[in-house]
């Protein structure tokens, strides 16, 4: 079954930067691995370890918007919340659905752009996520937290028993 992306928006403090964003890097989170060597093992395996790397989106807009340009050299401590939006459409049965990331952390790293004619733009980074949500059809499928501990996958909180011992 495809499901296909119908068009795209990326919100942050109250503004919506639809029609400036070009392109979307949506970071999604992946395993780390540990290589490990058993007693007696002739061969080392990769072990997952429950630990997801940096979450780093990005994305490339027309214009150099000066509500963006405020979001950068924040003071320490302060972060932006960034929620990118989508249309699903099921190829199949033509079910609609929205398909939502939502990011926490610092806009950063802008990229140079060469300015050429009418169009001049510049690229960005979100680094320092601090929480993460995805989310399809309101019904979220991954979300992580770094304070206090969140690892929700699939719809299972892996930290509850934890975060409950310690009395989160």
């Amino acid at each position: 079954m495809r499901h296909i992306l119908r068009g795209y928006t990326m919100w942050a403090n109250g503004y919506d930067f639809g029609l400036e964003v070009e392109e979307l890097q949506c970071a999604l989170p992946d395993e780390t691995y540990v290589d490990h060597s058993y007693g007696g093992a002739v061969m080392a395996a990769q072990v997952p370890m429950i630990k997801i790397g940096n979450l780093e989106p990005t994305m490339k807009f027309a214009s150099h918007n000066p509500r963006l340009a405020e979001l950068l050299l924040l003071p320490p401590g302060a972060t932006t919340t960034f929620t990118f939006r989508s249309h699903l459409v099921d190829e199949m049965d033509g079910a609609s659905r929205s398909n939502v990331i939502i990011y926490e952390g610092r806009l950063a790293a802008p990229a140079p752009d060469g300015w050429s004619g009418d169009k001049a733009g510049l690229g960005y980074t979100i680094k320092g996520v601090r929480y993460y949500r995805y989310e399809i059809g309101n019904e979220p499928i991954h979300e992580i937290g770094l304070f206090p501990p969140k690892l929700v996958i699939n719809r299972v909180d892996r930290l509850a028993a934890q975060n409950d011992s310690l009395g989160r």
